[in-house]
């Protein structure tokens, strides 16, 4: 009786003292942290700006509540950069905007984004205006002068660059080469496509060809302009390529001067093209779509430098007002590049040596063109 009542024992103090274990196990599993949620805040490029930068987006990832806070070093110049909220929930875009560094001195801050269990501080640095812009840019004889390198969309095997505008969601300018080697029988592709540079909150959408009479995707680097092969005449269907246009403008002129153009090429070595729609100036756009608030230009303009088989130079331009045209194209619609340069406000053909650009751009002589 004894032995069975000590081995009760024994068995019923094993029981109690492995309960106790248990019990304190599920104490501790209780009293676990729950997994944090991670914080990300990434930047569209580089944390550097250029001076005269619009801004750049920073894409938040988070399923907790953030917010931003910005700070300068002491002594630093403050207010140069803002952000277009200060706090929020879950995934966003949030567009940091900065204001033109006209000074001799580089700028910099700290955007620190912090949410419940993480804190992300990322520093950004603002270039002054003695900037230089990189030497194989300067290259390219077709580029007008560059404000904003940040922006600048290169598009290969396209052929063309782009200064896009994403507080407009409309181009600068497009500017592109046309030689025979661009032109081949791959035909018209229709590869309508977004630029994944681009977030969508800064693109235009389909629905913005749509919202007015404006309703046509207009080329500015044409797509009979890039035909040599079918990736190339591709990309000339991206929208960040577009510009919403009345149809009979489209159809009409603008198409026009686009197949008057392409016959330049022959009897030239190559030609040095720049085109784009008013957007820099409110009172040059004549509207915004829906519901991407893209601008719609007012005037469009085209700047052609041809460089001949003997090396010389000679140019022209062409203005034309967003309306539909009765009459034909003609030298009623050329100018020099000066002119355009004075209503575009853009520099043109800014990488040609000094002395070339300055002959060419102030005069054109109808006859040399067929007008």
């Amino acid at each position: 009786m004894n032995i069975l009542y000590k081995r009760f024992t024994l068995f019923a103090v094993i029981i109690f003292v492995c309960s106790l274990f248990a019990i304190a196990a599920c104490s501790n599993k209780s009293e676990e942290p729950k997994p944090k949620s991670e914080l990300t805040a990434v930047l569209n490029g580089s944390n550097n700006f250029s001076w005269n930068s619009e801004g750049r987006f920073l894409t938040i990832t988070s399923a907790e509540d953030w917010t931003i806070s910005i700070s300068y070093p002491q002594g630093a110049q403050s207010g140069w950069c803002s952000v277009s909220v200060s706090a929020g929930t879950a995934n966003k875009s949030v567009w940091i905007s900065t204001v033109k560094n006209n000074s001799s001195e580089s700028r910099e801050a700290t955007i620190t984004v912090k949410s419940e269990h993480y804190t992300v501080p990322i520093e950004i640095f603002q270039s002054n205006i003695n900037d230089v812009i990189p030497v194989e840019v300067q290259k390219h004889v077709e580029l007008p002068k560059i404000e904003d390198p940040e922006w600048l969309l290169d598009y290969n095997p396209g052929e063309f660059i782009i200064e896009y505008s994403i507080i407009k969601k409309h181009p600068k300018w497009v500017a592109w080469r046309l030689h025979h080697g661009n032109i081949g029988s791959s035909g018209r592709t229709d590869a309508w496509q977004f630029d994944p540079r681009i977030p969508s909150a800064y693109s235009p959408l389909r629905e913005d060809f749509t919202s007015t009479s404006y309703n046509n995707r207009g080329h500015l680097c044409p797509s009979a302009d890039r035909t040599f092969s079918r990736e190339m005449n591709a990309q000339t269907f991206m929208y960040s390529n577009m510009s919403p246009q009345m149809g009979d403008f489209n159809g009409g002129i603008w198409g026009t001067l686009e197949t008057k153009v392409r016959g330049w090429v022959n009897g030239a070595d190559t030609l040095y093209i720049c085109a784009g729609g008013t957007i820099l100036k409110e009172s040059d756009i004549i509207a915004h779509t829906t519901p991407s608030s893209m601008a719609i230009p007012k005037y469009y303009f085209k700047v052609i430098l041809r460089k001949k088989p003997s090396g010389t130079y000679d140019a022209i331009g062409f203005w034309f007002e967003h309306r539909k045209y009765t009459e034909s194209l003609s030298v009623a619609h050329a100018k020099t590049i000066d002119e355009i340069e004075t209503l575009t406000g853009l520099d043109f053909f800014y990488y040609l040596p000094a002395d070339v650009q300055n002959t060419v751009e102030a005069t054109f002589n109808p006859s040399s063109w067929g007008l």
